[in-house]
């Protein structure tokens, strides 16, 4: 949640490596991400309560979704939100962040290296990976442009310890 935060404290911290917050490509992922997410939501939110919170956990994040979205997650899911129509309108999104993924020639935003940026995406990889039944949402993403599994691939290193 507070990610951005963090993200600068690490940087004041430990300036070395960079995590390049100051990059002009930045805030157009931020920008772009700030599209993507709130609309494959329908997509992805109802499946987290039943595939990666505990049971203490999935009242508090039901209750509280539906008070954002006015329903309940399993009927934003099946909602003209959902399905198809959440793809068909973050497709241009994701694109769009492929396209400038690779004006830099990749892996990485900032091409050769690794930035605040990168992690930004590959963490929302990562969560779609959690979710996907026999990998469906993370393959379906993957698909959009091969230069995403080129990025998620270069970040391995980082997905390493993924237990908590």
């Amino acid at each position: 949640m507070e990610s951005r935060a963090i993200a600068a404290a690490l940087e004041e911290e430990y300036p070395s490596p960079s995590l390049h917050l100051d990059s002009a490509i930045l805030p157009k992922v931020e920008a772009l991400m700030k599209l993507i997410t709130p609309t494959l939501s329908p997509v992805f939110l109802p499946r987290t309560p039943r595939d990666i919170l505990n049971e203490r956990s999935i009242y508090y994040f039901r209750k509280t979704r539906q008070e954002r979205f006015g329903m309940p997650l399993d009927e934003l899911e099946k909602s003209e939100k959902g399905g198809e129509n959440a793809w068909k309108n973050a497709t241009p999104h994701l694109s769009e962040l492929a396209e400038l993924l690779k004006e830099n020639g990749g892996p990485f935003f900032k091409g050769g290296t690794v930035s605040y940026a990168d992690f930004i995406v590959v963490g929302f990889f990562q969560y779609i990976k959690r979710l996907s039944y026999d990998g469906d949402l993370f393959g379906r993403t993957m698909q959009i442009d091969p230069a995403f599994l080129v990025l998620y691939e270069a970040c391995a290193e980082w997905l390493k310890r993924d237990d908590h």
